[in-house]
C-alpha cells in the first residue's frame, strides 16, 4: 500500500520495576500505615519507585485515621499476578497490509527476529509473516519453464505481486503504466537466450500474465513490445527507445527500467507479494490482560518463539517472546505486617519479594534469593517502621507520624494489649513529638469510631480482619473485630454465626473463630465454628455451643492463636 510507512521501532525501552509495600489481606489499621509509613521512608531514601498498597478495603477507623492527618489511602491491590503487558514488548514492530515481503524481510534482519505480524490501518491483527515462511520461497525448485538465465534453480516463475510493488522493490522508474495497482499473477522470464526461442516460448504463454526480465537487447525489447507482454523489466539502467515507449503506452504494454543486474532482480521479484499472502493466520494470540501462570502451558507447547497481544477489539499492542521468563518483571513487592503467602495479596508467590517486616509467626515463605527479612517481638508493625526511620537518620513529616502512632494504637490498643512492649511507648513518644498529636486523645477519638457489628454487613464483620492458618492437620482462620461493649455483639450474634458457618462450609475451614474484644474492659469473646475435637480442648468457659468466654484475652496473635496452635497439635 504505497504512501503508508511500514513501522520498525527501537530496541524495548528497559523499564524500572515498581516496589509495592504492602501489608496482609483483610488489612487492619497497622498494616496499611505500616505499609504508608515504609514506603515514604524509601522515597526519602532516594527509592523513588516505591509506593504502597492495600491488599483489600480498609475498615471505618484506618478510613478515619488518614482523613484525620490528610493523608491518602494507599490504592486497593485486588492481586499482582504478573501479566502479559508486563513482559511484552509494546514497541515491537510490525507491516502493514499491502506492503510487500521484501520490507517484512527488511525488518526481520534489522531486528533479528523470527516473525512480524501483519496489520490493517487500524492496526488491527491479521497474521504473522515467518522469517522461515520467507526462506522457503527462495528454495522452491524451478519447473523446466523456470527462470532461464540467472536465477535457475533458485525458486519457481509465478509471482503474485503488482507492478506497483514491483516497482517498489526493484527501486525502478516507470516508462509505461498499465493498471499498476492490480493484484494479479504473472510469471517470470528471463530474456537470455535467442529471439526465436523465446518468441517462440512467448507464443505458448499467456502473454497478460508475462513479466520479462531483460537487459540491453533491443530486438528483445521490440519483441516484447510487439506480443503485448504484460511486463517488461529493463536491468542495468540500460535504455528503451523512445518509439517503443510510445508504442508500450499505447497497446498495455508496462515498463519498468531498474538499476539491478537481472539475478538480483529476480530475486526481489519474489519479495514483491504482499505481506499477507505469505502469512500465517492461525497463530496463537493472547490478550494482555491475561495470567502469566494461565498461560504458561500454552506458549510451552507452541513450537513458535514470538506471539501477538491483542486487545479486547483485536489491535496489535505488542508482542510476547517465549523467553519472556527470564525477562524481569515490572514488579517487586515489600511485604509488611506478614511473612506468609496465604495472608499476602494473590499473586505474591509469582513476584519477587525483596524485603519483608513483621512481628508475627514465622510461616514457611521461601525466596530464591537472600531478601531483607525483619520479624521482631514488638506489638505493632508501625514501631517497626518508625524505628527504621530514626536508624536510617530520617523524619517522617507529620501526617505520617500521626499515621503511624495510630497504627501503634490500635494494634496494642494504646498498650494495654499483651502484646505491647517498651519500644512500642518508645516509638509512640517519639511519633507524638513529630505530629503534635496527644496519643491518649488520639485513641479515644480512634476507638470512638462507630461499631463494625452494628454498622457492616455480618460477612464484612468476619472477613475485614481475617487471617488464615495452616498446620500439617489442620486449615483455619480467625478474625477479630474491636467494640466499647459486647451489646451489639450479642445483638447480632446470631447473623454472625449464620456467616460463620456458611464461610466455614465454602472455604473448607477445620475451625473458624471471630474474637470480638472489648476495648474498654479489656477482655473478648468468641464465636466459632469447627469440629468437636478443637472447641472441647478450648480451655475457656463456654457459653453455649459456639461461644467462649476468654477474659483478658486482647490480643489473637500472643494470646489466642498459640492457644489453638497446642490445642490442634
Amino acid at each position: 500500500m504505497p504512501g503508508v510507512e511500514t513501522t520498525v521501532s527501537a530496541a524495548p525501552v528497559e523499564r524500572t520495576p515498581r516496589i509495592i509495600v504492602i501489608g496482609h489481606k483483610n488489612p487492619d489499621t497497622d498494616s496499611i500505615a505500616a505499609a504508608s509509613g515504609y514506603a515514604q521512608l524509601k522515597n526519602l531514601m532516594g527509592v523513588t519507585n516505591a509506593s504502597p498498597g492495600c491488599a483489600g478495603y480498609p475498615s471505618a477507623r484506618t478510613e478515619f485515621l488518614f482523613k484525620k492527618f490528610n493523608v491518602p489511602l494507599p490504592p486497593v491491590i485486588g492481586d499482582v499476578h504478573p501479566r502479559v503487558r508486563d513482559v511484552m514488548d509494546a514497541t515491537s514492530p510490525w507491516v502493514y497490509e499491502g506492503h510487500t515481503l521484501l520490507e517484512a524481510m527488511g525488518i526481520l534482519q534489522k531486528t533479528h527476529r523470527h516473525r512480524v505480524p501483519i496489520v490493517d490501518l487500524r492496526k488491527k491483527y491479521l497474521g504473522m509473516v515467518s522469517l522461515f515462511d520467507l526462506a522457503d520461497r527462495l528454495v522452491l525448485q524451478a519447473t523446466e519453464d523456470g527462470f532461464e538465465g540467472a536465477g535457475d534453480g533458485l525458486m519457481g516463475r509465478e509471482i503474485r505481486t503488482s507492478i506497483a510493488h514491483v516497482q517498489e522493490v526493484l527501486k525502478a522508474k516507470s516508462l509505461s503504466a498499465y493498471r499498476v495497482d492490480t493484484i494479479e499473477a504473472m510469471e517470470v522470464y528471463v530474456g537470455a537466450m535467442s529471439e526465436a526461442t523465446l518468441r517462440q516460448r512467448m507464443g505458448r504463454r499467456d502473454r497478460l500474465r508475462v513479466a520479462l526480465v531483460v537487459g540491453d537487447r533491443h530486438e528483445i525489447h521490440a519483441m516484447a513490445v510487439e506480443m503485448k507482454l504484460r511486463l517488461m523489466i529493463v536491468t542495468g539502467n540500460l535504455p528503451v527507445d523512445e518509439d517503443l515507449i510510445d508504442e508500450a503506452k499505447s497497446n498495455g504494454t508496462c515498463i519498468l527500467q531498474t538499476a539491478y543486474d537481472s539475478a538480483t532482480t529476480v530475486r526481489r521479484l519474489k519479495f514483491s507479494a504482499p505481506a499477507e499472502s505469505t502469512m500465517q493466520d492461525d497463530v496463537a494470540t493472547f490478550q494482555e490482560d491475561e495470567k502469566l501462570c494461565d498461560i504458561k502451558d500454552a506458549i510451552i507447547a507452541e513450537r513458535d518463539e514470538t506471539f501477538p497481544v491483542l486487545d479486547d477489539e483485536g489491535r496489535l499492542v505488542g508482542t510476547l517472546s517465549k523467553d519472556y521468563v527470564d525477562h524481569e518483571l515490572p514488579l517487586k513487592l515489600i511485604l509488611v505486617d506478614h511473612n506468609e503467602l496465604s495472608q499476602a495479596v494473590d499473586g505474591a508467590g509469582e513476584v519477587p519479594i525483596v524485603e519483608i517486616l513483621d512481628h508475627h509467626r514465622l510461616g514457611s515463605q521461601q525466596t530464591t534469593t537472600p531478601i531483607t527479612f525483619m520479624n521482631e517481638v514488638v506489638g505493632s508493625s508501625c514501631t517497626l517502621v518508625s524505628e527504621q526511620f530514626r536508624r536510617f537518620g530520617q523524619t517522617p513529616t507529620p501526617a505520617m507520624a500521626g499515621v503511624l502512632m495510630g497504627g501503634i494504637i490500635t494494634d496494642t490498643l494504646m498498650l494495654r494489649s499483651p502484646t505491647s512492649t517498651p519500644r512500642d511507648k518508645a516509638a509512640i513518644e517519639w511519633l507524638q513529638g513529630i505530629a503534635s498529636q496527644d496519643a491518649k486523645a488520639l485513641a479515644l477519638e480512634i476507638l470512638s469510631v462507630g461499631s463494625s457489628i452494628a454498622n457492616l454487613p455480618a460477612r464484612k464483620v468476619i472477613t475485614a480482619d481475617k487471617k488464615d492458618y495452616t498446620t500439617d492437620k489442620f486449615k483455619f482462620a480467625v478474625a477479630q473485630v474491636e467494640e466499647v461493649g459486647f451489646e451489639n455483639f450479642f445483638q447480632h450474634r446470631g447473623e454472625l454465626l449464620r456467616d460463620i458457618q456458611a464461610l466455614v462450609k465454602e472455604e473448607g475451614f477445620d475451625f473458624f473463630g471471630l474474637l470480638v474484644t472489648n476495648v474498654v474492659r479489656e477482655t473478648s469473646m468468641m464465636l466459632c465454628v469447627g469440629e468437636k475435637r478443637i472447641l472441647d480442648r478450648i480451655n475457656y468457659t463456654r457459653l453455649d455451643d459456639n461461644t467462649f468466654d476468654l477474659p483478658g484475652v486482647l490480643s489473637r496473635k500472643k494470646q489466642l492463636l498459640p492457644l489453638l496452635l497446642k490445642v490442634m497439635s
